[in-house]
């Protein structure tokens, strides 16, 4: 099997909650990591209003909310 490398784009399905964490996580990033991830793959800002762009699309209805989301991360 041979992998074509010279691929540079791709479809990722993603639901809406895997969609939010992506974007909490670049929220979160210091000015060091955005300064790293702009210099290796491009401004991270970037990526970020592409992606709210997509989630502003999506049924957000059944999205947990904050208080669910820490009574549930505590769960682990």
């Amino acid at each position: 099997m041979t992998v074509d490398c010279s691929r540079t784009e791709t479809n990722v399905f993603l639901n809406v909650q895997e969609l939010g964490v992506i974007l909490s996580a670049l929220q979160l990033l210091d000015h060091s990591d955005e300064h790293l991830i702009a210099r290796q793959y491009g401004p991270a800002p970037v990526l970020y209003n592409r992606l709210v762009e997509i989630y502003e699309t999506l049924d957000r209805s059944q999205i947990y909310t904050h208080h669910e989301y820490q009574r549930h991360e505590h769960s682990y």
